[in-house]
């Protein structure tokens, strides 16, 4: 019998991506800032530079590392026996406290260190951060295919989770702005603003608060419905992991995924900067992350409704077709006015926010369309792949410090101190990167065959094949048994 779920577990589930989301939003938005302009803030020109390309190093290493730790950890969730509590659902407390703690730890404000010493702290508690997540993270993703197997279900989950998550990303994008500045007075005695590390650490003590009252709510408000025992043969990694590479939807919503991933935390990072030292309005990012998340949220309601009448890829290409169209004339022309360039944040953010609220879905459906090819249902070696692609893209990403370095950023400078040709290459890095992503993104979708009526055609052929295997493994109820008195 059908298990529907009830809101409270689209609430825990959601929640779950706000204490994901958190702490990942900060650290994606303002750690590149942090390593920059408060490690390095006693830098010379020199080391500067030297610090920035060791900053781009660290993460990218981090990232490709942590990459590689989701189909392990994938396998790993696949292969252990559930506990009393499920499969997937108890890592969200013993990961997600960990998480908490390592999220405070990279944003201790120690002052003065050496080059060397700036490595090393910056390395190892960017890995130990990266490897709890990923704890986190796959069990959570694989989490949503064993609640339900409904694909309006699913879609729900989805948005549920894109939600909590947009709730999530709130405090750095917003609050951040106005909480973690403080006024100085320049070499030049004008006042000025810059990041201020303590203040800093304080607001993510705050959030790892908010993490852990995230994880435990979520814990109690999820359950696993389905066991899917026709998975629960060994697996081999390796052997999946070839099939994930010749199944073309997979392949497609992977890269796709990572471009996502690679363009929202590439944007998210070197948009700081833009405010900071071309527009000099470093309080307007708040204003900002309004007008990427507003669009995204304002269709929400009506997600459900155009996913039946179009179709998920077709509204994804709708939507993406804005924001190439929004990032185009971004970069083309040199948007004087800070308030003309967030209003084209706002069209970028509309097209975009359609594949971001249905990434998830899309990932379930590849998973299950490898389920009908291969007849064995792998959900967590399916998702770890996927976020292993997701975690490319954050390298991708990471290398915004490398970019600066590129275009003479010193940090030490200050806001105000920065050359021309600065300035105007952080427009350029602004501008022109997006608009690759984009338009690669398009590009993706465009050749991904699970269209509205391919899709409707899976989703057939899977429950038929699940019908056949339940009711070749039900046990026959014994009719020799006694009746029992009531």
């Amino acid at each position: 019998m059908a298990k529907g779920l009830k809101f409270v577990n689209y609430l825990g589930y959601g929640i779950a991506d706000l204490g994901n989301n958190i702490a990942f939003a900060a650290v994606g938005s303002y750690l590149t800032l942090f390593y920059s302009d408060v490690l390095g803030a006693h830098f010379d020109e020199n080391t500067s530079a030297a610090w920035l390309s060791a900053v781009t190093a660290i993460m990218i290493i981090a990232r490709v590392w942590d990459a590689i730790n989701d189909p392990i950890m994938g396998w790993l969730a696949q292969r252990a026996k559930p506990t009393k509590w499920g499969k997937f659902r108890h890592y969200l407390l013993f990961g997600g406290i960990p998480l908490a703690f390592s999220a405070v730890l990279m944003f201790l404000p120690i002052p003065d260190m050496s080059l060397a010493e700036c490595i090393v702290f910056a390395l190892i508690t960017y890995i130990a951060y990266g490897m709890i997540y990923t704890v986190v993270l796959v069990p959570y993703g694989s989490l949503a295919t064993v609640m339900t197997r409904d694909v309006r279900e699913r879609s729900r989950l989805s948005i549920a989770r894109s939600i909590g998550g947009g709730i999530g990303g709130i405090p750095a994008g917003m609050l951040f702005p106005l909480l973690v500045y403080s006024t100085v007075i320049d070499a030049n005695g004008e006042k000025v603003s810059e990041l201020d590390g303590d203040k800093l650490v304080i607001c993510m003590a705050a959030i790892a608060f908010v993490m852990i009252i995230s994880y435990v709510t979520a814990f109690f408000t999820t359950k696993e419905n389905y066991e899917y025992p026709h998975t629960a043969q060994d697996t081999d990694l390796f052997a999946t992991l070839k099939s994930l590479a010749r199944n073309k939807p997979f392949v497609i919503m992977s890269l796709a995924g990572m471009l996502l991933i690679a363009s929202s935390m590439y944007i998210t990072s070197i948009d700081l900067y833009l405010f900071n030292v071309y527009y000099r309005r470093e309080g307007m990012m708040t204003f900002v992350t309004i007008a990427t998340y507003a669009p995204m949220v304002a269709t929400i309601p009506f997600t459900e409704a155009i996913i039946r009448k179009v179709g998920k890829k077709e509204m994804c290409l709708y939507g993406l077709t804005a924001s190439v169209a929004a990032t185009l004339v971004m970069a083309v022309w040199r948007i004087p006015n800070p308030w003309i360039f967030i209003a084209l944040c706002f069209l970028q953010g509309a097209g975009v926010g359609f594949f971001t609220l249905e990434i998830w879905a899309l990932a379930m459906d590849v998973i299950d369309y490898q389920e009908l090819r291969t007849g064995k249902r792998e959900e967590a070696t399916g998702y770890a792949a996927f976020t292993f692609m997701r975690k490319i893209g954050q390298a991708i990403a990471a290398i915004v410090p490398a970019l600066l370095g590129a275009v003479g950023y010193v940090a030490s400078k200050g806001y105000a101190g920065q050359s021309s040709e600065t300035v105007d290459g952080i427009y350029i890095l602004a501008t022109a990167v997006p608009l690759v992503m984009f338009v690669l993104m398009f590009i993706l979708m465009l050749m991904y065959p699970l269209n509205k009526k391919r899709d409707a055609e899976m989703r057939l052929a899977l429950a038929e094949r699940r019908a056949a295997y339940d009711s070749a493994n039900t046990v026959p109820e014994d009719d020799t048994a006694p009746a029992v008195e009531n």
